[in-house]
């Protein structure tokens, strides 16, 4: 194993050989565009603008991801380049966590690739796949990853997709035909069983927006009835609402999700002392799920962004 790495160490720093500011500006954009910011900031423009229920099923599968992810790290703790007993220079950017396997590899391919499946055209897959492509090149490019890294997280991601789209259609179809608390009860024991195979801070983030995720769809569906691209009153393609519409819609809901991560991060950070911060650490990303999911769509109605389609005609 040893001399792999050595081998993919080598390849960084050929690659690296040929690198210059405005080239790693531009890497480091690319693989922002696989970061848990960018989820952050895509995710809920797909659930309150395109599809709740495809977004639901797409943001449940990445969560996993995630978790797998982390898990993977923790467990095999595998250094990565910039680390001291190989070469710290050619590290551009920090990271934490073990180096294997590459998550912005394996999540992004998750995640693009089932967005490209919504449309089922070939065009999509290809940008997809050179997205994915540009992405894992830049974790190399920057330093952060072996080439063996990237290449091991899309082989886990491309597992996951397998089974999204084996099992994906009939997941849904249970999600909907389904009682709202069977709903809440799964999420809830789906999110304590991420916890507990490896109770530290770090799989903390995806459990817990795995429970508000589910929590607030199956909340959502039960007093609010929502569904994104549903007929307002000015309705017009596509998906029967208004490009202004839509935008309020994501303007609003965006801006109090920021205020609401930034103001729960000032308060669990002064108990960064007691016992319980990391109960609080889990308690924060469940209720920015929440609010993406229940608490949003819940405003979208008070104010008339949404209403829902009228009765088809008899």
């Amino acid at each position: 194993m040893e001399g792999v790495l050595q081998w993919g160490l080598d390849w960084i720093r050929l690659i690296q050989s040929g690198s210059n500011p405005p080239l790693t500006m531009v890497m480091r954009i690319i693989t922002g565009m696989g970061s848990v910011t960018a989820y952050m900031i895509l995710i809920p423009f797909l659930y309150w603008c395109v599809d709740e229920k495809k977004c639901l099923r797409l943001g449940t599968t990445l969560l996993i991801s995630a978790w797998i992810t982390i898990a993977l790290k923790l467990r095999l703790d595998q250094p990565r380049p910039f680390f001291a007993e190989y070469d710290p220079s050619v590290g551009m950017i920090p990271e934490k966590l073990g180096g294997f396997p590459s998550g912005h590899a394996q999540n992004s391919l998750v995640l693009f690739m089932i967005i490209a499946s919504w449309g089922k055209k070939k065009l999509l897959y290809a940008i997809a796949a050179i997205l994915c492509l540009l992405i894992g090149f830049s974790r190399i490019y920057l330093g952060v990853h072996f080439p063996t890294d990237v290449l091991g997280g899309w082989i886990i991601g491309g597992i996951i997709l397998c089974g999204y789209f084996i099992a994906g259609k009939r997941i849904e179809t249970l999600l909907a035909s389904g009682s709202p608390r069977a709903g809440l009860l799964a999420c809830a024991a789906l999110a304590f069983l991420m916890i507990m195979y490896r109770p530290s801070e770090e799989p903390l983030m995806p459990a817990g927006l795995l429970l508000g995720l589910g929590t607030g769809y199956f909340l959502c569906r039960r007093y609010v009835d929502f569904t994104a691209s549903a007929e307002n009153k000015s309705g017009s393609p596509p998906g029967g609402v208004k490009y202004h519409v839509l935008s309020v819609r994501y303007t609003l809901g965006i801006t109090v999700m920021v205020l609401l991560y930034v103001a729960t991060g000032k308060i669990i950070g002064s108990f960064t002392h007691i016992g319980n911060y990391h109960l609080l650490v889990f308690l924060r990303f469940a209720l920015i799920t929440l609010w993406v999911t229940a608490g949003a769509p819940w405003l979208f109605r008070t104010l008339r962004l949404y209403s829902p389609k009228p009765p088809a005609e008899v």
